[in-house]
């Protein structure tokens, strides 16, 4: 894989992008941010409960799969807003706006959660994204992926497979990065995709810093967890798969 990494692709394969920031609080976040939340975002903008929110919460705080469920959801004109007690979230919808974009609106969300007063202490921050490399052709999908796979004596050559694995960048930052073959997707505009789906998850352990810490580095830190998870994307795919996402370089 080249080490130069381009700046866009023309042939957009982005069916995901998140950011999370999970946390201690002394108060319950997702009945207080909401309104917050609402005071300051300008445009449109819808409030959902999601189906955790009805799940009593005695039995969310003893669950560690709930504990950082988003239970309301806020509709932006392009983003939603994930809450939970523990967690917010920052997701895009498609079109993709771009990464400067991105960052203002999780740097501004951050910026009003620190502002709010109701964090204690930041556990962990991630960025997500979800591409799906589109192929109908099973022997084309392993091809697609720069990984190799055998299983006792069988080599994967057409057979469908899914791969997760956890992977250290250093003692602080760790890729989950799963690699999903036939893999249907339904978008909106679009049925029935089809391919290989790159679903890559870059996540930053903070050792319990502040809220205020988290704001003044956060510019530049999510920068460094942003091109992590990039350069981990052009490093699982081939040169043939990214030629069949048309670069650009400038």
């Amino acid at each position: 894989m080249t080490t130069t990494l381009p700046k866009r692709l023309r042939n957009e394969p982005l069916l995901d992008a998140v950011f999370e920031c999970r946390f201690s609080a002394h108060l319950p976040v997702s009945n207080i941010l909401p309104g917050i939340i609402f005071s300051e975002f300008d445009g449109e903008k819808k409030l959902e409960r999601l189906p955790q929110f009805e799940i009593p919460e005695v039995i969310r705080k003893s669950d560690p799969k709930l504990q950082h469920a988003p239970l309301v959801r806020i509709r932006l004109q392009n983003y939603s807003i994930l809450i939970g007690d523990h967690s917010v979230a920052v997701a895009c919808s498609l079109p993709y706006k771009g990464w400067n974009e991105f960052k203002a609106i999780i740097i501004k969300t951050i910026g009003v959660l620190k502002n709010s007063t109701l964090v204690n202490k930041v556990v962990r921050y991630s960025i997500k994204y979800v591409d799906l490399i589109q192929s109908s052709d099973s022997v084309e999908q392993v091809s697609l992926a720069n990984l190799s796979l055998k299983i006792g004596s069988h080599n994967l050559t057409g057979e469908s497979y899914q791969v997760r694995m956890e992977i250290p960048v250093d003692e602080e930052i760790v890729n989950i990065v799963q690699i999903i073959s036939g893999a249907k997707v339904n978008m909106p505009d679009k049925a029935g995709l089809e391919g290989v789906l790159v679903d890559i998850d870059t996540i930053k352990n903070t050792d319990d810093i502040s809220i205020e810490q988290l704001e003044d580095e956060l510019d530049q830190a999510l920068e460094h967890i942003h091109f992590v998870n990039k350069e981990t994307f052009f490093d699982c795919i081939t040169e043939q798969t990214l030629m069949k996402l048309e670069p650009e370089y400038e």
